[in-house]
């Protein structure tokens, strides 16, 4: 035998290495057999869909925009939700998908409920790209093209309110979510559909005669500084600090809300003086009754600069540099709408004035004669001998034997009480009361509706119920108890937060709204959202909810599928390759949630 290759035969030596190479090759091979096992199983579901990375355990990392234990299913984006469960104690309004108001479609846009609208559904204003679309659909008709949609976040920064007083609106959930019509001039209603009339002072009072005088005061040197007045949130054209009483009667007029005044100093021409004390005194004369004071605001005036305002009966006196007393005047004439002598016709804008038991109004010029002021309040006929309507005051009301003025029942109103009036809640939109503060004061139709005056009855906007506009509905139709696509109840966000459960499905309730005057959770009682039932989910509970398991790759509980299979529009998860349903920790089972992994046949 040969001591070593080199004394073997070519032939020998050929044939042993051939042989040799071949149980090469079958161990390369045994051994990719024995591990095929771990690797089939460590690759991930469809490689990622090409929408994220495969990590080392088999999960996918998806890529941003993507989810699913395969990153097949598109994400939606996210906003804050109208209506969610508490996660904690007066603690709500989570960031969800489509502002939990609409469905995520198939390829990652939402599907908005009406009413709301927005990339995420969240009605975001100013969201420059979509702020025309917005503004459309949050607003009910774009405001009849008669204001401005605006959110509670713009309202507070770009307006005031009726005593010109400015507040923040910016730290509360609904700053940017909650839109409303600032309707222009002449306008009004919750979409500015209905127009507005004159008012005026009933020609038959004889109690109230004054009319409203303010005073400004102006210390200041130069004649280059600027001040603006506002008057009931509006402001005037730039006023010079050398501005002549004429000049300063054209500024403030300029404001619709003033009408007519008349000004006039205490001392010179000049407004604002640094070597004598002048007192203008500014006398409105066509906009009556107690008014809101001027609100000065400087621009330009030197630091050492004073302007002050006297224009209520808190402050109502100041004194000249000779010791000389001048005393604001709180108007107490009527302004009544058509002067209580007529019914405003909220179609056109103009007063129909009464003509009834031989009694006739018509427009006049404030002060009980003849005018072109439109607003009934001139007596054609003299004397008045009975009060508006036939029947007088239409039997609904009270008429006073000297002033010939009706005095309605309660639900009834206007000058002859034919009209009905409407249930009154918190305003769904008004100016903020206090920074952060808003929601607080009592409107008409809460300023989500119509008041119907043939019935006295609220025509709500769509998404909105109750007997005042005062909630706002769930999910698919304003009708509470018929809303949640029957798949669940529709209840309040404090209600929400009682029947709230933990992960394991036990009664874990939180309360919403503690405090009734606690201005983060004003929504307590008045947005409502579905309480699906078991086996269904989203803002309406119209989609079926899969199982829902831990993923044994990544020890994350309550996954959907476990994250190894995609829920279909059945509620029913279709499990990638190699696994299948399990008892809900890893081994095989009933729960039909992907969680169970299948060893592939052959090996354990």
């Amino acid at each position: 035998m040969p001591k070593s290759f080199a004394e073997m035969p070519s032939n020998l030596l050929t044939s042993l290495s051939k042989q040799l190479s071949e149980m090469k090759v079958i161990g390369i091979f045994l051994t990719i057999l024995t591990t095929i096992p771990h690797t089939c199983l460590s690759q991930c579901p469809n490689k990622c869909s090409r929408n994220g990375n495969c990590g080392p355990d088999g999960a996918c990392k998806c890529s941003v925009g993507w989810k699913g234990g395969d990153c097949s299913i598109r994400e939606c984006p996210m906003g804050r939700a109208f209506s969610d469960i508490p996660f904690a104690e007066d603690s709500a309004h989570r960031d969800v998908e489509c502002s939990g108001r609409g469905i995520c479609t198939s390829v990652g846009t939402c599907n908005c409920d009406a009413g709301f609208t927005g990339i995420a559904c969240e009605r975001n204003y100013h969201d420059l790209l979509h702020m025309t679309y917005a503004s459309l659909a949050m607003c009910k008709n774009d405001c009849n093209h008669r204001g401005q949609c605006v959110s509670m976040r713009h309202l507070a920064e770009t307006t005031r309110d009726h005593l010109s007083q400015q507040y923040a609106y910016d730290l509360v959930w609904d700053s940017e979510k909650i839109h409303g019509c600032l309707c222009d001039d002449g306008y009004g209603g919750y979409d500015c559909s209905l127009r507005t009339c004159p008012k005026g002072d009933d020609p038959l009072t004889t109690d109230g005669n004054l009319q409203e005088v303010q005073l400004l005061r102006c210390s200041a040197t130069g004649t280059t500084g600027t001040l603006v007045l506002y008057f009931n949130g509006k402001p005037s054209k730039s006023i010079l600090s050398s501005a002549t009483a004429t000049e300063f009667k054209t500024a403030l007029e300029s404001i619709s809300a003033v009408g007519e005044v008349s000004v006039s100093y205490s001392e010179g021409t000049t407004l604002c003086r640094d070597d004598v004390i002048n007192i203008a005194s500014i006398t409105f004369v066509q906009n009556f009754g107690p008014l809101p004071p001027l609100v000065p605001q400087s621009f330009g005036l030197e630091p050492s600069s004073v302007v002050e305002v006297a224009g209520d009966n808190s402050y109502g006196m100041l004194t000249d540099h000779n010791g000389i007393d001048y005393f604001a005047v709180k108007g107490n004439k009527e302004n009544d709408e058509c002067s209580n002598r007529g019914i405003c016709d909220q179609g056109t804008g103009t007063c129909r004035c009464f003509d009834t038991n031989g009694d006739l109004y018509a427009g006049s010029d404030g002060y009980g004669n003849a005018g072109d002021r439109g607003d009934c309040g001139h007596a054609v006929t003299a004397p008045i001998t009975s009060c508006p309507g036939d029947p007088p005051c239409s039997d609904r009301g009270y008429c006073d034997p000297v002033t010939k003025r009706c005095a309605c029942e309660a639900g009834f109103s206007g000058g002859d009480c034919s009209l009905r009036t409407c249930k009154r809640g918190l305003s769904w939109f008004s100016y903020p009361s206090a920074d952060n503060v808003a929601h607080d004061n009592v409107a008409e139709c809460s300023d989500m509706g119509t008041c119907i005056r043939t019935v006295g009855e609220c025509r709500c906007r769509e998404l909105f119920f109750g007997a005042a506009c005062e909630y706002m509905g769930c999910g698919g139709e304003n009708n509470p108890f018929k809303s949640c696509s029957g798949h669940g109840t529709c209840v309040s966000m404090r209600e929400l937060g009682m029947l709230r459960e933990d992960s394991n499905g036990s009664p874990s309730p939180l309360i919403y709204g503690s405090d009734p005057n606690e201005s983060m959770t004003w929504d307590a009682d008045k947005i409502f959202g579905c309480k699906c039932d078991d086996g269904y989910e989203g803002y309406d509970c119209s989609i079926r909810s899969c199982p829902v398991g831990p993923d044994p790759l990544t020890a994350s509980l309550n996954q959907v599928c476990s994250n190894h299979g995609v829920c279909n529009d059945e509620g029913k998860c279709s499990c990638f390759h190699g696994w299948g349903s399990s008892d809900g920790n890893g081994n095989f089972g009933s729960t039909m949630d992907c969680g169970h992994r299948l060893a592939l046949r052959g090996y354990p």
